[in-house]
């Protein structure tokens, strides 16, 4: 008689495991949305490059042209969230950026080529140019924001950004250097030199 109690326990225990995956197989499990890809180029026709933030997704407009690095995001209203711009040169130098024409506060993080913080900002926007004032004129008053050397990309988000991802001097921002470099030879209007 034992054998037998042990023989029906047995069998209600498969009968109970094969309902559970029965069950199991026909329940909807949630599954992981797909990252989505960046749209091939922003609304300004600029290229985009999605890059890792602080832990947080950012869809980039790439300035690689010395008219694309010169506007930046002169001019915009807004810079909306997870969204900015990064600035592709061609070497490792100091650079000096500047709110000419910005009409909001834009963070930057100056990057090495291996994509670690150099400096870091947050840029305010200046008084708008005057009638009657000058380019010089207006162009003199405006606070210039040092990077310091060796500085290769530089990354412009929304105003705030920065400080809540904990982005400053030392993180490394993960980079992809060989693509953003690539963006600069889309660019040549002459071949590479051979």
């Amino acid at each position: 008689m034992r054998k037998a109690t042990i023989i029906k326990l047995i069998i209600a225990a498969k009968v109970t495991v094969v309902g559970c995956v029965a069950l199991a197989a026909t329940m909807s499990i949630p599954q992981a949305k797909p990252a989505e890809t960046p749209p091939a180029k922003a609304a300004s026709g600029l290229p985009v490059e999605r890059i890792m933030l602080g832990g947080e997704s950012f869809d980039l407009e790439v300035a690689a042209t010395e008219q694309s690095i010169a506007k930046g995001l002169s001019k915009r209203t807004e810079i909306p969230k997870n969204t900015g711009m990064v600035f592709v040169f061609p070497a490792g130098n100091e650079r000096f950026f500047w709110m000419i024409d910005c009409f909001v506060d834009i963070d930057i993080a100056y990057l090495a080529s291996d994509g670690t913080v150099v400096s870091v900002y947050t840029m305010k926007k200046e008084a708008p140019r005057q009638d009657g004032e000058s380019n010089a004129t207006y162009e003199s008053r405006l606070k210039r924001y040092n990077s310091g050397p060796g500085v290769q990309f530089a990354i412009e988000t929304p105003a705030g950004t920065n400080d809540a991802l904990k982005i400053k001097p030392g993180v490394k921002i993960p980079i992809d250097r060989k693509r953003l470099l690539g963006h600069l030879n889309q660019n040549r209007t002459v071949p590479p030199p051979r």
